[in-house]
């Protein structure tokens, strides 16, 4: 029934836009057929040309400033820069473009046209990176990720030039994945920084990193990074084919990349991670994972991504394993209860109060006796309070977030049991949950509805109602992939190998293999035992 009416949705909102495509096409069929017609434009001989060219398609512009001036001291070039202030340095562009060019002692004999901008490349400007570039078209957008064109009088290339000096925030301690024990440092919103802080981490040739441009309007670099020997060919090539077939205007944020490319875009469960620590990235790519990078946000995207990734944190495998494991159990439990607490005391309350100790139930009934609202009514209005006050606490400003946070939770709390509106049972329920779902973060917006239709199965059915939703859940998870691979893995379906590292950790010296899941091309990330010895006393 669902998957019928989902159809005649899409089918209906297809039909739509194709009109409305079909309107707009034929209204500017003249200029897409012009645009078509002239996706290539070569670089003019006149320098002049090119700059009024150039201030044709960029329009009054504020920020790109350019300037005219001769190249070589005695019977010149004319010569013509263009730049975007704030995205070059200056600096550079003074010392090593243009001094080096005005002062420059020309040959006798000028050479051809090619063999000229050769050598202003290779023995005149001190930068690091210089292009060619014939397609005039293409320069605006060049201009705009903070390189320098330079026309010269004569040539039919542009010389594309290196000064990128963007301000960009610097390494900081990451916010969402604190850690006692481990790396602080964090993703930044420079995809260069952030390529780096993964590449001092991994310092192997193999570490591939391809960029590609998202993104028609704002031309987005996103990086799609793995280690070339680890990972699985058939995830990578699907990672490539989902990216290339994105369609769409801007990319302001991997969030977007993100909900293009996932396997579930309906489901509650994320199947695709975000991290913004570089030793987490690091590791993940090491287990034969794919990271994309994009620029201008602090998180990156991992693929492919299981429930089991949520219950993991990288200061798991640099603490000891009996104490990670006991921590990987309490955030276990911490999802669960989060999620069926609300659910499972309205059921008790609603159908099963015999299965109450009598004193408890006693108490219970005390403090209802003066609530005027029905339990799942004063239930779910908690719930929603308390989403309110924790979005409260995160939009605003950091130090009144907190205080907000605080203050609202007691002063609320505590008036409302004061004024009958609530009983404390059900304000002590709440308070568990909201702190039981701190630890598992990650799937804080998966918690937030789960607990709510959890609340009405325990309401309807009582203990039956949520066991039946609750299979719901687990085969609705079950069914999840995860770019081929299954969502619930090495739980559904079951993988020996790789439930050493699950629900509880083995020590490191046991886990000799990458996840068997992956299907990696290379399955063995150390010698059995490693350095303790303990591998050598199992064999015997």
């Amino acid at each position: 029934m669902f998957q019928w009416l989902k159809k005649k949705v899409k089918l209906m909102l297809h039909n739509q836009y194709s009109h409305g495509q079909t309107q707009q096409n034929d209204n500017s069929t003249s200029k897409n057929e012009s645009v078509s017609q002239n996706q290539t434009k070569p670089v003019y001989k006149n320098v002049y040309k090119n700059a009024e060219e150039m201030k044709r398609i960029l329009g009054e512009n504020e920020g790109v400033f350019n300037r005219t001036f001769t190249i070589g001291k005695k019977n010149g070039k004319f010569a013509y820069i263009f730049a975007v202030s704030g995205m070059v340095d200056t600096k550079v562009i003074n010392e090593n473009i243009l001094s080096p060019l005005m002062n420059l002692e020309l040959p006798n004999n000028p050479s051809e046209t090619v063999q000229f901008l050769k050598y202003l490349k290779e023995s005149v400007l001190t930068i690091s990176e210089v292009e060619f570039e014939e397609n005039l078209l293409l320069i605006p957008q060049i201009i705009f990720t903070g390189k320098v064109i330079l026309f010269i009088d004569a040539e039919e290339k542009a010389l594309v030039i290196d000064a990128q000096a963007m301000d960009v925030r610097g390494i900081e301690q990451s916010v969402n994945e604190s850690v006692l024990r481990g790396a602080r440092d964090a993703f930044n919103e420079d995809i260069g920084t952030n390529l780096s802080l993964v590449r001092r981490r991994i310092r192997d040739p193999k570490l591939h990193c391809e960029p590609m441009i998202i993104g028609k309007q704002t031309h987005t670099k996103v990086v799609i990074t793995y280690i070339d020997g680890i990972v699985n060919k058939d995830i990578l090539n699907e990672v490539k084919k989902r990216i290339n077939n994105i369609q769409i205007d801007s990319v302001l944020e991997s969030g977007v990349i993100e909900q293009l490319i996932e396997d579930a875009p309906y489901s509650l469960f994320p199947t695709i991670g975000n991290v913004e620590k570089p030793d987490t990235v690091a590791a993940e790519l090491l287990e034969g994972r794919v990271a994309i990078f994009v620029d201008g946000t602090p998180f990156v995207l991992t693929v492919p991504h299981l429930l089991i990734n949520h219950f993991q944190v990288a200061e798991d495998y640099y603490s000891r394993p009996i104490y990670s494991n006991f921590v990987r159990l309490l955030r276990i439990l911490s999802f669960f209860i989060s999620v069926m607490l609300p659910g499972v005391f309205v059921a008790f309350q609603y159908y099963h109060s015999i299965l109450i100790p009598f004193d408890l139930l006693i108490t219970l009934a005390k403090e209802r006796a003066e609530v005027p609202f029905q339990l799942i009514v004063e239930t779910i209005g908690m719930l929603i309070v308390f989403e309110i006050i924790k979005e409260s606490g995160l939009r605003m400003p950091k130090p009144i977030g907190q205080a907000v946070s605080i203050v609202g939770a007691l002063i609320l709390g505590e008036a409302a049991v004061q004024a009958g509106l609530v009983g404390i049972p059900v304000v002590v329920t709440i308070a568990i949950v909201g702190i039981a779902s701190f630890p598992v973060s990650t799937l804080g917006e998966a918690i937030s509805i789960l607990r709510i239709l959890f609340v009405f199965a325990g309401a309807a059915l009582g203990l039956f109602g949520i066991l039946i939703l609750g299979m719901v859940v687990v085969s609705h998870l079950a069914s999840l992939r995860s770019f081929g691979v299954p969502y619930s893995a090495p739980l559904f379906p079951i993988n020996l190998g790789d439930l050493k590292d699950s629900i509880i950790r083995f020590p490191l010296s046991l886990l000799v293999r990458r996840p068997l899941t992956f299907k990696t091309e290379n399955q063995t990330n150390q010698s059995l035992g490693g350095a303790s010895g303990e591998g050598e006393r199992g064999k015997k």
